[in-house]
């Protein structure tokens, strides 16, 4: 999504742009629970000159005499030509109508580009998708493949007792009935979506209420560009009995997109998994909490507006910051397409920023013991193509938790996004969802979260 003014953030872990040598010849190794020791073989390899790790594959840059021989490997194919590392890009298949380039390859989940060496500091300071290699290498980590990480611990049987309300089938369901509705921004039944999401919410929490804002019209969908237009993000609160003013936000978009024309009257938008996937995991975990007391607050709400630029989720915190309580907001999740797997292994990400880096044990701990079934992708590259962003930039320590990368989803910004074409989709969001809900037990409960006895 729009990057813009808080780009520049995002400069600071990643290399300097300095001179790396000659372009090289490239493969791209298989090291899905290769394990950390041998990943750092791996870049440590005679002949092999820079790596760049994304998450379940390893590109690295070698040398013209080896490249038969790491071919004939198992689990290695070719990379995406001859490299410098100084002039990689790298992208999430977000926005396709911002970023029209096309890539090299995907790796990992990701989208891998190549700009001029020389370009590319501008580039990373402008409104493009996307970010260059981070100055380790790392992108992404499979958390499998990192070193020194605990074996599970015992599951607590208050937090099981939550956690096992998560019900994937009732998540299927709610998000088929989202999927049927025309989800556009700009789209007259965007209004009844937001009606029905609020009224599912309202049912199992203890106030309802929406955030209205105007969503300019754009220029990026087409002539003539849609008129400006009030549009809402229903809200729901579940209210802690120790610190009801500190709040744990619990988010995903409602709005969908169809890249052939998104102003919301002609081409089918259903977005299953872009982003009725999402929604119906808020509205799920609002149902797995319902009725269970709590220390801090759950605040559960769906944007609006993500698809043409994080509008809902920049209006929401701009409102909080100019009333001042932006400092009740302690954490917050985001979901956005939680349902398709493509590898077999239920691959989950795991984003956040440099300054919160310490989250990601946190999920990766709740998904060992409360959701093993998940394939954990950890990154601390996170970038503003969904609705954690303007929440980071505020300073809230916030987390995205998703399936491993739009660039792997084929409907994606398609008629076709339907339910039918979400691969294993109860099996992955029913995971990822008692993931997150293990973390906001931990959270939101505090050490009095049972002491009226339930369970």
């Amino acid at each position: 999504m729009r990057r813009g003014f808080w780009a520049g953030l995002l400069l600071a872990p990643f290399a300097a742009f300095a001179d790396s040598g000659p372009a090289r010849p490239t493969v791209v190794v298989d090291i899905h629970r290769a394990g950390a020791k041998a990943v750092a073989e791996l870049k440590r390899a005679p002949g092999v000159f820079w790596s760049a790790e994304f998450g379940t594959e390893l590109l690295l840059a070698i040398d013209a005499e080896s490249e038969q021989a790491w071919l004939r490997r198992a689990g290695v194919r070719p990379g995406p030509g001859t490299l410098r590392r100084d002039e990689i890009w790298i992208r999430d298949h977000v926005c396709t109508h911002k970023a029209l380039q096309p890539a090299l390859a995907t790796i990992g989940g990701y989208e891998l580009l190549r700009m001029p060496a020389a370009s590319l500091k501008r580039v990373a300071a402008s409104d493009a998708s996307g970010f260059p290699l981070p100055a380790d290498g790392v992108v992404a980590r499979e958390a499998g493949n990192t070193e020194g990480l605990k074996a599970a611990s015992p599951a607590v049987p208050a937090t099981l007792a939550i956690v096992d309300r998560i019900d994937a089938e009732r998540w299927f369901q709610t998000m088929s009935a989202l999927a049927a509705f025309n989800r556009n921004s700009f789209s007259p039944a965007l209004g009844s979506a937001h009606d029905w999401i609020r009224d599912a919410l309202g049912a199992v929490s203890d106030e309802t209420a929406s955030f209205e804002y105007t969503l300019e019209g754009l220029g990026n969908c087409g002539s003539p560009s849609p008129p400006a237009i009030t549009i809402a993000n229903p809200i729901a609160f579940q209210y802690g009995s120790v610190a009801p003013d500190e709040w744990i936000v619990i988010g995903a978009h409602y709005d969908s997109r169809n890249s052939s024309r998104c102003d919301g009257f002609a081409a089918p938008q259903p977005g299953a998994n872009d982003n009725a996937s999402g929604c119906a995991g808020v509205i799920e975990l609002a149902r797995a909490f319902a009725s269970v007391p709590t220390a801090r607050t759950i605040v559960y709400t769906c944007f609006s507006g993500e698809e043409q630029g994080l509008w809902g989720s920049r209006r929401w915190v701009e409102s909080l910051q100019a009333a001042g309580t932006i400092g009740r907001v302690r954490h917050m999740i985001n979901l956005d397409m939680i349902g398709y797997d493509p590898s077999g292994s239920l691959d989950a990400r795991i984003e956040t920023n440099l300054a919160n880096q310490g989250l990601i044990a946190q999920y990766v701990a709740a998904a060992q013991t409360y959701a093993p079934t998940l394939n954990l992708i950890t990154s601390t590259s996170t970038g503003a193509y969904s609705d954690h962003w303007y929440f980071l930039a505020a300073g809230i320590p916030s987390v995205f938790t998703w399936e491993n990368g739009a660039s792997i989803y084929p409907h994606y910004h398609q008629a076709t996004d339907l339910p039918q074409n979400m691969t294993r989709a109860r099996e992955l969001a029913g995971a990822i969802l008692r993931m997150d809900a293990a973390v906001i037990v931990d959270l939101a409960g505090g050490t009095g979260l049972f002491e009226d006895g339930f369970e």
